[in-house]
């Protein structure tokens, strides 16, 4: 309890009062939103550096198909006709991932 709580305003110092039901309860649910304030900004911050951590290995993961499939090729044009539209649906697929995640929770 702080000095402002415990004075009383009459001049003689500090009395030792107690807080009414109604301002523990008032407390009580600033406590309790404050915690549910820092938590839900603990979650945000773990959300943004897992989709960040996502899309780094994702885009790591697009580029290594798409040497691979260069590589696979070997300059044969009838093989990247191929295998390019696969190196593309998986780079969509990949970009829809990153942009889905974390949708829902």
């Amino acid at each position: 309890m702080s000095e402002l709580d415990r004075y009383d305003g009459s001049g003689r110092g500090s009395v030792a009062c107690r807080p009414s039901r109604a301002a523990r309860r008032t407390q009580q649910r600033g406590e309790l939103d404050l915690m549910q304030l820092a938590n839900s900004g603990r979650l945000a911050e773990v959300r943004g550096m897992v989709r960040r951590r996502l899309a780094e290995e994702g885009m790591a993961d697009v580029t290594d198909v798409g040497n691979l499939a260069r590589e696979l090729a070997n300059g044969d044009a009838y093989i990247a006709s191929l295998l390019v539209p696969m190196a593309q649906e998986f780079a969509r697929t990949t970009a829809r991932d990153i942009r889905e995640f974390g949708r829902g929770f």
